[in-house]
């Protein structure tokens, strides 16, 4: 009795362990894999920002300045609508002002400013809306961290 219980209980491991395999085949067929998706992260130091232009700063004049900021507006103030931290960015109330400097001008992107760009902004006006991976650095003698963006989409 106790031969054809060990009998029965090898026979039923092995059934199982066939059935098994054959599952695992049909579960992986490679047209089927199941595609891993990179989770959307936001780098230490960064924040993505949805936000309106409430103002824009007029164009600094500095005396011998060539920058792309000498010739068209890159300070803008924004009303944060939404913002989602990384590691380390200092924190920005909703609803609250901020002057935020736009690296590539508030202007559409042109030849004329940015010859070696490959990317292209349509600009942005006071009321637009627009989403955006911002960064900060701290200042000597400045309470409050500066805040840049270089690319944005516009709402």
């Amino acid at each position: 009795m106790k031969r054809i219980l060990h009998s029965f209980l090898f026979l039923s491991f092995i059934s199982f362990v066939l059935v098994s395999f054959n599952c695992h085949k049909d579960v992986t067929k490679d047209n089927e894999k199941p595609q891993l998706q990179k989770p959307d992260t936001i780098p230490p130091g960064q924040a993505r920002i949805s936000g309106e232009i409430v103002e824009i700063e007029p164009i600094s004049k500095m005396t011998g300045d060539n920058s792309p900021c000498s010739k068209a507006p890159c300070l803008a103030k924004i009303k944060v609508d939404g913002i989602s931290y990384g590691a380390g960015f200092p924190v920005i109330n909703k609803n609250n002002n901020i002057t935020i400097k736009f690296n590539f001008t508030l202007n559409p992107t042109t030849k004329d400013l940015f010859p070696n760009m490959d990317e292209s902004y349509p600009g942005l006006k006071v009321g637009d809306k627009f989403t955006a991976l911002t960064g900060f650095e701290n200042v000597i003698g400045k309470v409050e961290p500066e805040f840049f963006i270089f690319g944005y989409s516009k709402k």
